[in-house]
């Protein structure tokens, strides 16, 4: 079971965080909005640490102005620049596309399904000089709105475009829900694919029940699905406070049940 973490973008963030739980992340995850070049200042702390980036690549725009090929030679450059970069990568565009929240969601933008699906595949083509990147299919734990047409199985691009399957869920604690009944039915139908399987992203809301929810999700049930190959948490303060240090028996919990 491998394990990463979203710090944020600081450049003291990665080395704070893992000071404070103890142990080297395997995964660091970075998000990427399609005005940005890519981040190859990463290099030393994450790629030449032997860590694998995860970027997270989020347009401000929906599929149509990829599929038109308009954004072929931004997508070109970052896949050069991805080779450069030469150390392990999981490229996951459009992360949790089922949601209708942002420009590449559900209903978006005249977005479909189909449109996705053609997106994925051409930026996967322009992408196969970068020898070192692998394509990673996220999915939200649950679709909104869940109608026909907005679930998993009408996303899939095929076997040859996807190297990795995932899914991100939070427990926002309005109710409390444990990682059984936030991953289950999802975990269960990605493994129908017969691919390796991350938890993208995930976390649990501050509160008395934080800590437990930690030693429960992540210390016990996640390895009742054994196909799920690693995890990454979403580490982030605010409101809601994901932080794993939001009390001290949670970091106490986070602390003992990292693989």
């Amino acid at each position: 079971m491998k394990w990463g973490a979203y710090v944020g973008d600081g450049e003291q963030n990665l080395a704070n965080f893992e000071t404070l739980v103890g142990k080297p992340v395997d995964f660091y995850a970075d998000f990427e909005s399609w005005d940005n070049d890519f981040p190859s200042q990463l290099s030393q702390r994450v790629g030449q640490q032997h860590k694998t980036l995860i970027i997270f690549w989020e347009p401000d725009f929906g599929y149509d102005d990829i599929n038109n090929g308009s954004k072929d030679n931004y997508i070109r450059s970052f896949a050069a620049a991805a080779q450069t970069y030469g150390y392990p990568i999981i490229l996951v565009p459009f992360d949790e596309m089922n949601l209708n929240e942002e420009a590449w969601g559900y209903g978006q933008n005249h977005n479909t399904p189909a449109k996705f699906q053609q997106a994925w595949i051409r930026i996967h083509g322009l992408f196969s000089v970068a020898t070192n990147v692998k394509f990673g299919l996220d999915f939200n734990n649950v679709s909104i709105p869940d109608v026909n047409g907005n679930h998993y199985i009408d996303y899939y691009p095929g076997s040859a475009y996807v190297d990795y399957l995932g899914a991100d869920g939070f427990n926002f604690g309005d109710p409390q829900q444990n990682f059984t009944t936030i991953f289950d039915t999802i975990l269960k139908k990605l493994a129908a694919y017969r691919k390796p399987i991350y938890i993208f992203s995930l976390a649990c809301i501050a509160g008395p029940s934080k800590a437990a929810w930690i030693s429960d999700g992540l210390g016990i049930k996640i390895y009742n699905y054994p196909y799920v190959a690693g995890w990454i948490w979403f580490n982030q303060g605010g409101y809601p406070n994901w932080l794993v240090n939001s009390d001290p028996n949670s970091l106490r919990a986070f602390r003992s049940i990292i693989p």
